[in-house]
């Protein structure tokens, strides 16, 4: 958003040099200037609910967990009243940490900030895109994944302003373990395409301020290469509340169709931030009669 600035109004007052009568003045109503911008140093304690970014699986134990873990590269936008007002950077220590603190200039227009205010945390952009995903858990989390925080300001001394407790980054949309099988055996596709039946599975969300706005469709991934595991990692967000389908339309190494599906229930959608494995998706070929095949039986959804 664009920032605001004070445009300050120079008046230049024409004299007059003559010897004739001058004319009655011409009152002008005051101008008031608008509210000067104010700038302030934020600083908020953060941590990272599992599932945001950066991300990594902790195969350690039974089940794997996905965790996250803040960066120093990272960056966090900061919005007031539905206005961008600044963005925080990253400061943090040791090896995957959970924790980290926020800091960065803010400049707040129009009312004075005061403690009570709520201000919006967004990682990493107001506009959240889930297209052209690669299956790489590494791309996720630098291109897929969004969270958001709300935190209350809870002191101003001077240009410094502190907030309460720590800011909770919430994930707003899933991470699902997909792997493919026929006859058993897993494939690695060159591609596949999710859709959902309930028809809310969402391809781009952009924030005006006020509201969400979304697009709807199927989320193609396209591997840039074929996983070691034969598991690839899709970032979801499903507005459904009610039990709904995936299918899959998964193009082989060998460049033949396959398709699957896989129940989704409600307890899976009924908020984003999960990490869903499905590693045994079967599939199968269509014979294109009616009633195309159905995929193989496959083992439940493992909400992780």
């Amino acid at each position: 958003m664009k920032a605001r600035y004070l445009i300050i109004a120079a008046f230049s007052f024409l004299a007059m040099a003559a010897c004739q009568q001058l004319e009655p003045e011409t009152l002008v109503p005051e101008t008031v200037p608008a509210a000067s911008d104010s700038l302030f140093t934020l600083t908020v304690q953060a941590s990272k609910g599992f599932g945001t970014k950066a991300l990594w699986v902790d195969t350690s134990g039974d089940p794997d967990v996905l965790k996250a873990y803040w960066k120093s590269t990272e960056k966090v936008k900061v919005f007031r009243n539905g206005s961008y007002v600044g963005e925080l950077g990253v400061s943090c220590a040791g090896e995957k940490p959970a924790t980290a603190t926020l800091t960065g200039n803010i400049v707040i227009s129009g009312p004075s900030l005061t403690v009570g205010d709520n201000l919006m945390l967004m990682l990493p952009r107001q506009n959240w895109d889930y297209t052209g995903q690669n299956g790489s858990l590494a791309t996720l989390e630098t291109t897929y994944d969004y969270a958001t925080a709300t935190v209350r300001v809870s002191s101003i001394s001077g240009s410094a302003v502190t907030t309460d407790g720590t800011a909770d980054f919430t994930n707003e949309q899933s991470v699902y373990r997909f792997g493919f099988k026929v006859s058993g055996d897993y494939i690695d596709p060159k591609a596949f395409t999710v859709s959902a039946a309930g028809g809310q599975l969402v391809q781009s969300m952009s924030w005006n301020g006020s509201a969400w706005t979304a697009d709807y469709g199927n989320i193609s991934v396209i591997p840039s290469s074929a996983p070691g595991d034969h598991f690839y990692y899709v970032s979801l967000r499903n507005d459904q509340t009610t039990d709904d389908t995936y299918n899959f339309t998964i193009t082989g190494s060998d460049d033949a169709l396959y398709m699957a599906s896989k129940p989704i229930p409600s307890s899976v959608l009924d908020a984003p931030g999960k990490f869903i494995s499905a590693q045994n998706v079967g599939a199968t070929k269509p014979d294109f009669a009616p009633g195309i095949a159905s995929g193989e039986v496959s083992n439940p959804l493992d909400i992780l």
